[in-house]
């Protein structure tokens, strides 16, 4: 998933939970949780997991996750600490991920390893072109966003 639906999960999240460490935590589980739904991005072209396709999409997700912040910035209390906790932890797996494919530092190879389990759980049999899935999350974003009070 792009890093802007796993943020809005985790905005989510943090305004229904008030105990900041167990939104952390729920926010961290839930990011495994919905990497498993297929959402095409498995069987993008080898020449796009390269370092410009990384940047790519760290550029386009934060465009959008601070385009969310600053839509929803009155609306969501975002002060709130359970808010950034839980919205932290929904994030920090993907960076985990970034900075493992670019360094290959060997001590996030056990996430990685539990990363992939989950991102490929379903889409190793039931992957989609990368436009579906594009499609998927934005529909996905979409209706999130309505439960973000």
């Amino acid at each position: 998933m792009f890093l802007t639906v796993h943020g809005a999960i985790g905005i989510i999240i943090g305004q229904r939970i008030q105990n900041p460490i167990f939104a952390f935590f729920l926010g961290l589980i839930a990011h495994y949780i919905f990497d498993a739904i297929p959402h095409g991005d498995s069987r993008t072209p080898q020449n796009w997991k390269g370092m410009m396709f990384l940047i790519s999409a760290a550029a386009i997700d934060i465009l959008t996750l601070g385009s969310l912040l600053l839509i929803f910035y009155q609306r969501i209390e975002f002060l709130k600490p359970s808010v950034y906790w839980a919205f932290f932890g929904s994030l920090l797996p993907d960076f985990f991920q970034a900075i493992y494919l670019t360094s290959n530092k060997k001590f996030l190879k056990l996430h990685q390893k539990l990363h992939n389990f989950f991102h490929f759980l379903i889409a190793k049999k039931y992957e989609w072109k990368f436009t579906t899935g594009l499609i998927l999350q934005i529909i996905f974003f979409i209706i999130l966003l309505t439960f973000i009070v």
